[in-house]
């Protein structure tokens, strides 16, 4: 029996949306306030918005939620800022030349302390836990002698846009029987740990190769099919399909 065996190399290529302490000044229409004094106790705290944006925002970069304070601070000064928070895990994303800062609710207890210094490119993020709705205090004050630029935003997480690609080598079928291809990415260090799946394309195969492609996400157990001959989808983001698991192409 003749059996036509067709090869071809593919590559797999991720673009995915992840959680990510980081910021830039050309994002559209982000809002960016400046830090206005008398803000130095609880009682004149400078009353900000909470960041709020979602990673659908990062996709286009318009990210109208996303609020920031740039400021100036020292050693001998102290900015205090009044956010309304929902319960829940918040973030304090810090970016400048270092400070040290507390967060504090209502009852103008402190819930969380701790310093930020500047390392490498982009922002740092600092996870805490808001145990209820209402007014959270964050007052920061610079480690420093000599006057420092910084940004602050309070709130939920930002979000970057990245891509991934995977080779997966040669790829032979025979017949019209089904190929399936493991693809395992949980031990990437390159790969963040937050990053979900925002569209899926293979490449490098002909159109006529090969009559479908589905790719299975076996964390959450979702299936993606995709779009012939392009093979490629997009538009995954509510699926929630971490990058760092395993896969499975057939």
């Amino acid at each position: 029996m003749f059996k036509k065996i067709i090869n071809f190399k593919a590559a797999l290529t991720f673009v995915m949306i992840f959680f990510a302490a980081w910021f830039s000044g050309t994002t559209v229409q982000a809002k960016n306030v400046s830090e206005a004094e008398p803000n130095n106790t609880m009682e004149t705290a400078q009353l900000i918005q909470a960041n709020s944006e979602t990673p659908a925002q990062a996709l286009t970069g318009n990210r109208p939620n996303q609020y920031f304070v740039d400021g100036y601070i020292s050693s001998s000064d102290e900015d205090w800022f009044k956010v309304y928070l929902t319960s829940g895990t918040q973030y304090v994303i810090c970016n400048g030349k270092g400070f040290d800062f507390e967060v504090y609710n209502s009852n103008a207890q402190l819930i969380y302390m701790d310093s930020y210094t500047k390392s490498g490119l982009g922002s740092s993020a600092f996870p805490f836990l808001a145990s209820g709705d209402g007014f959270y205090y964050v007052k920061i004050t610079g480690n420093l002698s000599s006057s420092q630029s910084y940004l602050l935003g309070v709130g939920g997480p930002t979000y970057t846009v990245e891509t991934c690609k995977v080779s997966l080598g040669n790829v032979s079928m025979a017949g019209n029987r089904n190929s399936t291809v493991a693809i395992d990415l949980r031990n990437f260090r390159e790969i963040p740990e937050e990053a979900i799946v925002y569209s899926v394309k293979f490449s490098g195969i002909g159109s006529t190769s090969v009559n479908s492609i589905s790719i299975r996400n076996l964390t959450t157990a979702n299936t993606v099919n995709l779009q012939n001959f392009t093979w490629s989808n997009d538009g995954l983001l509510s699926l929630e399909m971490p990058l760092a698991s395993r896969w499975q192409a057939t």
